[in-house]
């Protein structure tokens, strides 16, 4: 390929310079910085798309983009990604953040995320424990609305006062590696809307949520992430409308106890379940997840029941394997009533009886107008039982009918006979099914096979569409 056409002809007089000339109101004639007369707002819009190392490399171009940090409305300080192969220059890393945060205080900061994972070394524990307070304070200066704090394990790696002056908060996430201390008391943070605790301890009955609640009247979301925890008692008045537990590790004698939070919309659950569960009956939910694991010690039917009893008859539900494993009790769960659930979303593993595990569920949600089934691996081949070892057979197969289903939505199902059994069921049995999608987990040959044997089934429903589709 000729690229001389694209190289400036010296000898007529053309050269870059003259090639791109530059506005007059952007700082001069020809040959100047095109960036020359823009606002230290627009240039620190720019360097806050880049990483924090290139943004700061970026500080050297010229005269003019010096203080294109911290200007920056929003900050990245990320140690481990910002030096991965040297992990020594933790100086470097200091003094550049500090440069970043303390240099512009007139600059709004908008967002800030400080992830000190390898900075808090034995030499360097000491100076990086009163820079983190002084970024934190200059962060409050320049009110900061949204920050997100990881913090390594360390002796000295503590939350520190200057964390309370940030006033300005709208979303805090604190991300603290074993932390054991008590978390402070978030009472100043006054416009707190969303809280995220992850790896914080939360034995102690220090009243940390009941100050919280009482202080924050702006909190919306709340969200706990393997957290350790004791007794949690969320109480209001309250304007929470999204709750999350995800993965948190519960004491022996570990509650959950909700009350007076009448906007509570959302509940995600998931990981390990607490041993007793204590929800305001005039909480109502729109959506709910329970993805409970299997308890390693004992099963806990009687505990799962009575917070499915509580919180499952809702319009949104999606449920675990082990949740739905035990539906298949013909006694005890034949009176869970899921009668409002509109859109059940339902995780089943790869074995050998896939109808078996979605209808006995099915029959105790008669209204279900979507349903969203999603196969995972299992390491198990055989038929699910009961946890005494009771096999409980293809009861309530045959009288499950939903009236009301209208669209199926069905991800990697299998061309064995589980997943053939489970396409036939939901088609027999939905007279006003509309479309159902399926996504197989085989290809080729395979998928074609499974493909003529769906298609060639009959179909209660004149309307109903099936469409195979590659991904989900």
């Amino acid at each position: 390929m000729r690229t001389k056409h694209l190289i400036p002809n010296h000898a007529l007089g053309f050269t870059y310079a003259h090639a791109y000339p530059t506005r007059e109101d952007y700082g001069g004639g020809g040959g100047s910085d095109p960036f020359e007369g823009f606002p230290d707002a627009v240039l620190g819009l720019i360097v806050s798309k880049l990483p924090f190392r290139s943004a700061v490399a970026a500080s050297a171009i010229s005269r003019r983009w010096r203080g294109a940090v911290a200007a920056a409305p929003a900050l990245d300080l990320d140690f481990a990604a910002a030096f991965p192969a040297a992990p020594r220059r933790r100086a470097a890393f200091a003094a550049a953040a500090t440069a970043a945060l303390a240099r512009a205080p007139h600059h709004p900061l908008r967002r800030l995320r400080l992830a000190l994972e390898g900075l808090f070394d034995q030499a360097f524990a000491a100076p990086a424990a009163g820079h983190l307070a002084s970024w934190l304070a200059a962060a409050g200066a320049r009110g900061v609305e949204r920050l997100e704090l990881h913090l390594p394990r360390s002796r000295l790696a503590v939350l520190p006062p200057s964390l309370l002056a940030c006033t300005g908060l709208t979303s805090l996430t604190l991300r603290l590696d074993h932390y054991a201390l008590p978390l402070p008391s978030l009472a100043p943070l006054i416009r707190l809307s969303r809280l995220h605790l992850a790896s914080a301890s939360l034995t102690g009955d220090d009243g940390f949520f009941e100050d919280l609640f009482s202080h924050c009247t702006q909190l919306r979301f709340l969200i706990l992430e393997q957290c350790s925890v004791g007794a949690l008692r969320l109480a209001g008045p309250s304007r929470l409308c999204s709750l999350a537990i995800t993965n948190c590790f519960w004491a022996q004698e570990s509650s959950v106890a909700v009350s007076e939070m009448p906007e509570l919309r959302t509940l995600h659950y998931s990981g390990a379940m607490a041993a007793r569960h204590i929800i305001d009956r005039d909480i109502y939910l729109d959506e709910v997840l329970l993805a409970i694991e299997k308890p390693q010690v004992k099963p806990q039917e009687a505990t799962l029941r009575g917070l499915l009893t509580s919180v499952g008859n809702v319009r949104s539900l999606l449920l675990s394997p082990w949740c739905i494993e035990q539906f298949a009790c013909p006694d005890e769960w034949s009176k869970v009533r899921l009668d409002k659930v509109r859109r059940l979303a339902c995780i089943i593993e790869r074995r050998e009886e896939g109808a078996l595990s979605i209808a006995p569920l099915l029959s105790n949600c008669r209204n279900v107008e979507e349903l969203s089934v999603s196969v995972v691996p299992s390491q198990c081949k055989r038929r699910r039982c009961s946890d005494n070892g009771e096999c409980h057979g293809l009861q309530g197969v045959r009288g499950v009918t939903m009236r009301h289903l209208k669209g199926v939505k069905m991800e990697f199902i299998d061309e064995s006979k589980s997943g053939f059994e489970l396409v036939k069921l939901l088609l027999k049995n939905a007279p006003m099914l509309e479309m159902m999608t399926i996504v197989p987990s085989m290809d080729g040959l395979e998928q074609a096979k499974f493909r003529r044997r769906v298609l060639k089934l009959r179909k209660t429903s004149q309307n109903a569409s099936i469409q195979f589709c590659t991904t989900g």
